[in-house]
């Protein structure tokens, strides 16, 4: 008897786990943004947007579909758009999906979440990683091997500028006089 209140327990838990993550997406995406924003090292903190802003509550929300039950990869059922920059590189993704499962589990155990939910939010995080760092190679290289797991919405090459500021220097002057 005891057992069966413990599955019933734990599918109630589950349940709630995922409508959270399918209802409320933004809750987590702002914590994500704020992780990533106080990240010291991140391009984030310098002003530069994020390469998973546009993807992280749709993502949310597929991975609270798969934890209701549903089959295929979140990732896959991911409609949005995946920035990617060569210039920042795997890193950088690296860091930012990091972030997010970090917000992920986090929630998870905080909701009751068990090993099951854990293990599925760090299967479908995994599959994203492998197939964003895999489309950012195959930017660089053609002949790289493509994701395993296809990604499910809109993938585009960030470019991004140094930013050219005119300097001039107090002795070659530039044609214009100081007035005090």
């Amino acid at each position: 008897m005891r057992k069966a209140l413990d599955m019933s327990e734990r599918g109630r838990k589950a349940a709630v786990l995922a409508r959270f993550f399918r209802q409320q997406p933004d809750r987590i995406s702002a914590l994500w943004r704020r992780m990533v924003l106080a990240a010291p090292d991140s391009d984030a903190s310098q002003g530069a947007p994020t390469q998973l802003d546009n993807l992280v509550e749709p993502f949310i929300r597929e991975l609270g579909r798969t934890l209701a039950g549903e089959e295929s990869s979140p990732w896959s059922r991911t409609r949005a758009v995946l920035r990617l920059s060569p210039h920042r590189g795997a890193r950088s993704l690296y860091d930012e999906f990091a972030a997010l499962r970090r917000c992920l589990v986090d929630a998870s155990e905080v909701l009751g979440g068990g090993d099951w939910e854990r293990e599925c939010i760090n299967r479908a995080v995994d599959e994203a990683v492998d197939s964003a760092v895999a489309l950012l190679q195959r930017m660089k290289d053609p002949r790289a091997d493509g994701p395993r797991v296809p990604f499910g919405g809109l993938v585009v090459e960030y470019f991004e500028r140094p930013s050219r500021t005119r300097r001039v220097t107090p002795d070659t002057g530039d044609g214009r006089t100081a007035m005090h």
